[in-house]
């Protein structure tokens, strides 16, 4: 056998199978929370804030109202509004503040635990919340909630329940 042909099959069996599709290469973590955009709005580090206790199945008990944390970020010139904020697992939803993202700019929506960079970082602090739960939250899992923005229109994102943290992680 020839040098050449040699080096010819060591490389046919031998390849290193770019172009393949990898198992992760569509996956997303959910650590850190959702993110995404709809238009010029990009929603980040979304998810339900963790209320139960560590040991304990379920977050939130059907009847219950959950709370949001996440961030909104305007990366276009004009301002937008969050109108609305809906799911399917719960009756309504509430905003509380004044939820207007100025272009450019961030508000930050719940997350009483972030990070002091975090909250000098944003306009404000909103508060939103799912009311009326109608089944139980649980770690582990995402929810469907959709947000809704008076010009980029409505986004539905699959957010998971938060880490425990500081003082929500010791509520009974």
């Amino acid at each position: 056998m020839s040098v050449a042909a040699g080096l010819g099959l060591l490389t046919a069996v031998s390849g290193c199978g770019a172009g393949a599709l990898t198992q992760t290469a569509q996956q997303a973590s959910a650590v850190n929370g959702y993110s995404g955009r709809i238009g010029d709005i990009t929603v980040r580090d979304a998810s339900i804030a963790f209320a139960g206790q560590g040991n304990s199945g379920q977050v939130y008990l059907a009847g219950q109202t959950a709370e949001l944390n996440l961030a909104l970020v305007n990366v276009g010139d004009t301002e937008d509004t969050l109108v609305s904020v809906s799911s399917p697992v719960a009756a309504s939803a509430k905003i509380e503040g004044e939820a207007v993202i100025a272009g450019g700019r961030l508000v930050q929506v719940g997350n009483d635990d972030a990070q002091a960079d975090a909250h000098s970082l944003a306009d404000r602090t909103i508060s939103v919340q799912l009311v009326g739960l109608n089944q139980p939250i649980k770690p582990g899992l995402n929810y469907p909630v959709t947000f809704t923005f008076k010009k980029a229109g409505a986004l539905t994102a699959n957010l998971p329940v938060g880490y425990p943290t500081g003082a929500l992680a010791e509520r009974k």
